[in-house]
């Protein structure tokens, strides 16, 4: 009779324990490596149409998978991922893709067209995304070695009004010609270093 009930302690122990384990919100690397098919292990992409992101800064990071979530931003795939996570979790990730090394990706680029496009930076961009699109603000992304197709996807939806833009930037943007917008694609490409 002792023993059963020792066994009966043990298995209820075993259960309370078991559902404390399971109510933990996953591991950030567990969530983190999720997004690993499209945008690479450690938030390094390596197709030409997806971003990395890492490095991202986590406020930056939360406004675009909410913004995917609620359609605000336009969105191939991302849109019905971004759904899948609750705010904790989008969190937990934005921190860290945020501690993880940001790589440049190693593409071609017309050098005449990136010299063009730092000059149009300079004077239109490099308030928000300093140092050649290197560093940004909290509520901006890294636009230095991203895949010259996504910048042009991601310019394109900005400047057909798919994707929201604030008022500093968009004051900006709306003066740029399609030819300085494809020069300043290929300055943030030429940035591989």
């Amino acid at each position: 009779m002792r023993r059963q009930t020792i066994t009966a302690a043990l298995l209820a122990c075993g259960l309370l324990t078991t559902g404390s384990v399971l109510a933990a919100p996953p591991s950030a690397e567990m969530l983190g490596f999720t997004c690993a098919a499209c945008h690479g292990y450690d938030g390094v992409s390596n197709g030409p149409a997806t971003p990395s992101i890492a490095g991202m800064p986590t406020e930056y990071f939360v406004e675009a998978m909410k913004a995917f979530k609620t359609g605000e931003r336009p969105a191939t795939v991302m849109d019905r991922i971004a759904k899948g996570y609750s705010d904790e979790e989008l969190e937990i990730m934005a921190k860290f893709f945020a501690e993880k090394a940001y790589i440049p990706a190693k593409q071609t680029f017309d050098n005449a067209k990136a010299q063009k496009g730092a000059k149009i930076h300079e004077r239109a961009c490099e308030k928000c995304h300093s140092e050649g699109g290197r560093f940004t603000e909290e509520d901006a992304g890294i636009l230095a070695g991203q895949w010259m197709p996504y910048l042009t996807f991601a310019f394109e939806d900005f400047t057909s009004g798919k994707r929201p833009m604030d008022k500093k930037m968009a004051s900006r943007v709306e003066k740029l010609s399609k030819d300085d917008i494809e020069a300043l694609v290929h300055y943030y490409g030429s940035q591989q270093k």
